[in-house]
């Protein structure tokens, strides 16, 4: 055996380990260029949230971007993360005020007025709005001109708190139901009685629609129990009387045209001492001529009075109407103060 031969074995032993080690090597260099590429991307580049809002089961999520003006990151992070919040709120208030109005509008089918309508108006503008409790921040990303914000909302914890005000609301309802059936309560004293349940349970059912489209269900969103009782306030509206009063010289066609068009708006005209309402008027009529055109200026004091002949509202009613007609120029100056009277029976109503 020559040297070279007995030296073949150890140099094979020696290739192989190199080999082998050569091959690791590789491998962790490869690693190591991955997990580079990963943390690059996680924080020197863009976020993929910022493009593509994140899926996750139990959770949604909102971005917000906004511009920074003058340096200032703050107040742009801010104005972010309000985008954020919003985004999030959209997601779950999709047709929410018409789903409400829609299953309300439903109920009170039989007790329809335009008195109704009014009242729905102003119950409306006076449902809280709508917060989530149960939003975090969880990322934020800048880069040389925006600020980007990710919010992500607890959908299961949302819905612990949704379900919680509405059990809330629901026992203050039958509080209130209760009473009405306890006291039976006519003229002003039902009407007063009315405004405040019927905005809790507009804010009601918005928190049902709500909870519904965050846990995918379709729950009616005012309860077949408490239908009858919301189907009777409206009616009890609908049916409000109101009788009008002259104070001091009666102008007849002041009163004749007040009427009609307080029953133009849905008020029901009564005789004196049988209705829910008293207006009682002080008004003149001074029609003034200028060139070819008529000017009717109505002016004068206004009490709205309860059943009981206590003043709910006192104010000082001023319109004028315009005409080439005396007639028509005092027509349209009542017209004028009928809208007036029928907005302040409204303030004072509800």
């Amino acid at each position: 055996m020559t040297t070279f031969d007995r030296y073949v074995p150890r140099l094979s032993n020696v290739l192989v380990l190199f080999l082998i080690a050569f091959l690791g090597i590789s491998m962790m260099a490869c690693g190591s260029k991955k997990n580079v590429k990963q943390n690059k991307a996680g924080s020197g580049g863009q976020p993929d949230w910022v493009l593509n809002t994140p899926i996750e089961t139990g959770f949604l999520y909102g971005v917000g971007s906004a511009e920074i003006f003058g340096g200032n990151e703050a107040g742009a992070a801010a104005r972010a993360k309000d985008m954020a919040r919003a985004e999030l709120i959209k997601q779950i208030t999709v047709n929410i005020s018409s789903e409400v109005e829609q299953e309300i509008t439903e109920i009170v089918k039989n007790g329809v007025s335009d008195l109704t309508k009014k009242l729905r108006k102003a119950v409306k503008s006076q449902v809280p709005e709508f917060k989530l409790s149960n939003v975090k921040g969880t990322d934020s990303y800048k880069d040389k001109s925006n600020v980007s914000v990710l919010v992500q909302l607890n959908v299961i914890k949302e819905l612990q708190i949704l379900r919680q005000k509405i059990s809330e609301l629901d026992i203050q309802i039958d509080e209130y139901k209760q009473k009405f059936e306890q006291t039976n309560p006519t003229g002003m004293s039902a009407i007063r009685l009315v405004s405040p349940v019927l905005i809790l349970v507009d804010q009601r059912g918005e928190l049902q629609a709500r909870h519904n489209a965050l846990a995918q269900k379709s729950t009616a969103l005012i309860p077949v129990e408490m239908r009858d009782f919301i189907a009777k306030l409206y009616e009890r509206v609908a049916q409000l009387t109101v009788s009008i009063e002259a104070q001091g010289d009666e102008d007849s066609s002041l009163k004749t045209g007040l009427i009609a068009s307080l029953t133009k708006k849905g008020l029901r005209i009564s005789e004196p001492g049988k209705s829910d309402l008293v207006i009682v008027y002080n008004l003149k009529v001074n029609n003034v001529k200028k060139g070819d055109s008529y000017y009717a200026i109505t002016n004068g004091d206004v009490w709205i009075k309860d059943e009981m002949g206590k003043v709910v509202k006192a104010f000082q009613a001023k319109a004028k109407g315009v005409s080439g007609n005396e007639i028509e120029a005092q027509a349209r100056s009542v017209k004028k103060l009928s809208s007036q009277l029928g907005e302040e029976m409204m303030s004072a109503l509800f």
